[in-house]
């Protein structure tokens, strides 16, 4: 398999490094849409997806049934679980799978995978280089409320809730941390350099990295 995985935490710039090493490389990038695709494979919400867990009791998935007969009369948004979701049996694993069959079905053609643990999933696989972006929580603030366009008080408020979910989804499913150092073969403070530098150092050690 041949790609790069990119872990970042709140404010060190991954959403803006991880599409720009995509687009420098002329590799296909997968974030966001990993989570889409789990929810629509196992029938669950994208908030689900996104945590690794079924969050919804019994009577929430209950009244998921009558969402499409209610014609938004309940309040329905987007992100409710569709009207066949069903309670998962071991849902840690069922999301794990899902995630890795997605990811995997792209990196066998190359792919720069933003998240959703990739370093854990890729941790044995040759020829997918592991990244992890990290920075000074106050320098990570600072540099999300600019990225963002958002003020320093919304961002500070973030940070924390950002940083635990990502901490908890990784150790839900792989049971590591997000900050562990084996799971990495390059780390670096993304707040102290720019972040078009950012994304050019990941290039310049993919193409070293990369089996020829």
């Amino acid at each position: 398999m041949l790609g790069i995985t990119i872990s970042a935490g709140y404010g060190a710039g991954g959403s803006a490094v991880a599409p720009q090493v995509a687009r420098l490389l002329g590799l296909p990038l997968l974030d966001r849409a990993i989570s889409s695709a789990i929810a629509n494979q196992l029938q669950v919400s994208v908030t689900e997806a996104e945590t690794g867990t079924v969050t919804r009791s019994l009577a929430d998935r209950f009244l998921s049934l009558l969402v499409p007969l209610a014609g938004g009369v309940l309040g329905a948004g987007t992100d409710a679980a569709p009207p066949d979701a069903v309670p998962l049996a071991d849902d840690a694993a069922a999301f794990r799978e899902q995630a890795e069959r997605i990811m995997r079905n792209s990196m066998s053609a190359g792919a720069v995978v933003l998240g959703r643990a990739g370093a854990a999933a890729f941790r044995d696989d040759p020829g997918v280089l592991r990244v992890r972006l990290f920075g000074p929580v106050e320098a990570r603030i600072t540099q999300a409320a600019r990225v963002a366009g958002i003020d320093t008080a919304t961002a500070r408020q973030r940070q924390p809730e950002v940083d635990q979910a990502r901490e908890q989804y990784v150790r839900r499913l792989y049971r590591v941390s997000v900050d562990d150092p084996a799971l990495f073969h390059l780390q670096f403070d993304s707040t102290a350099l720019p972040l078009d530098t950012c994304a050019e150092l990941i290039v310049r050690a993919y193409q070293a990295f990369a089996p020829s």
